[in-house]
């Protein structure tokens, strides 16, 4: 049984990998990427086995000038303990672009015995990506090779993924978006281009007691021209109230979370990351404040990949 199911997870993987050739998007990156999995990956849709709604706001490298702001809100749920479904809002700011996101998505399970779980997972949506010159400081007009004010374009979204996960561990594969998008002023010149990111994560739950769990989490991005991400967690729960984690990206930034349930249902939560390289020397770090609630399904069964 075991045996077929890991071949099957292969054939999923070459099959979401194989779609498009890999090349490189502008997806955000969040250093909490354990608290809004559903950016990453439609599968996650209903993994808290009820109701769930996430919130995020990050601001990074404070005190650069156009450094990246993102917001993120999702709601999603599950019925009948086979159909996740979801809706995910998305706004990132990075100099003079602005991009917008709503997406849907829907997630398929599949119990394969008493232990391990399939879920599969599609969203859909939409994207507007506007850029303004009006936001750069022009410092030699005379240099200037681009004609234009403002350019705004929309463009589909369409993703995939699985997780696959028992009540010790989870792994996922997914790609938000296997569309790709060239965006052009009207005299034709590429301003952007808008190509493919693709993820696979990965975790395990230690019960260190009945009421504590620690669970060590890697997410690693993949895309050619750039060299691969792989951001890594520890993640500390007392009595499903008390949360903190440390993270860390590789080459890039080290930072710490805290969050606490304020009421029922209710956490709020903070992460402070640092810069690791000589970019340090100019920003003040990345502040993201994070907001959740959940309302669990009677014998609910979370996901494993579900750490709040």
């Amino acid at each position: 049984m075991i045996r077929t199911f890991t071949k099957n997870i292969f054939l999923i993987a070459f099959i979401i990998f194989s779609i498009h050739n890999i090349q490189a998007q502008n997806d955000a990156k969040l250093s909490i990427f354990n608290y809004n999995p559903l950016y990453y990956n439609p599968a996650f849709a209903g993994s808290a086995d009820g109701l769930n709604v996430v919130g995020m706001y990050s601001s990074q490298w404070v005190g650069f000038d156009g450094a990246p702001k993102t917001q993120y809100l999702s709601v999603d749920t599950k019925s009948l303990q086979k159909i996740g479904y979801g809706l995910s809002l998305y706004h990132d700011a990075i100099g003079p672009k602005r991009e917008y996101n709503l997406e849907g998505n829907f997630a398929y399970y599949i119990k394969l015995n008493r232990k391990y779980k399939l879920v599969l997972g599609v969203k859909s949506g939409i994207n507007s990506y506007n850029i303004n010159r009006n936001n750069l400081d022009i410092y030699e007009p005379g240099e200037e090779i681009s004609n234009f004010n403002q350019e705004s374009k929309t463009s589909p979204i369409f993703g995939a993924g699985a997780n696959f996960y028992s009540d010790k561990f989870f792994v996922g594969i997914s790609s938000p978006n296997l569309l790709q998008s060239t965006y052009s002023n009207s005299s034709g010149t590429t301003l952007s281009n808008r190509k493919n990111y693709y993820y696979t994560n990965f975790g395990y739950q230690f019960e260190l007691r009945r009421d504590i769990t620690l669970t060590p989490a890697l997410l690693a991005r993949v895309t050619p021209g750039a060299p691969i991400s792989i951001l890594t967690s520890l993640n500390y729960s007392y009595l499903n109230k008390y949360l903190a984690s440390v993270n860390f990206d590789y080459n890039a930034s080290a930072g710490i979370f805290l969050g606490i349930q304020l009421l029922d249902d209710l956490k709020v939560g903070y992460a402070y990351d640092i810069s690791t390289t000589k970019f340090s020397n100019y920003n003040n770090g990345s502040h993201t404040f994070f907001l959740s609630y959940t309302l669990l399904n009677e014998n609910a069964e979370k996901c494993t990949c579900h750490l709040y």
